[in-house]
């Protein structure tokens, strides 16, 4: 239990914020690339599936499910 605990904080400390930082940034860029619907709509996709990548990493982390299968693939 100890150690699933020190996992758990350590995902919520490090890779959690890193992805939502990712994110973050993914939607500054669409700010600046709106108006070219191909990159935007790549830059959603993305931001989609690191909103997807939290969720499953917080799910599997603290109440022990299995993540959702990728909605499309990987981005990109």
């Amino acid at each position: 239990m100890e150690e699933r605990d020190r996992i758990a904080g350590a995902l919520n400390d490090v890779v959690i914020h890193r992805i939502f930082s990712a994110g973050l940034a993914l939607e500054t860029a669409l700010g600046l690339i709106d108006s070219h619907h191909g990159a935007a709509g790549k830059v959603r996709e993305a931001l989609a599936e690191l909103d997807l990548a939290i969720q499953d990493v917080r799910n599997v982390v603290f109440d022990h499910h299995q993540p959702d299968p990728p909605s499309g693939g990987p981005p990109g």
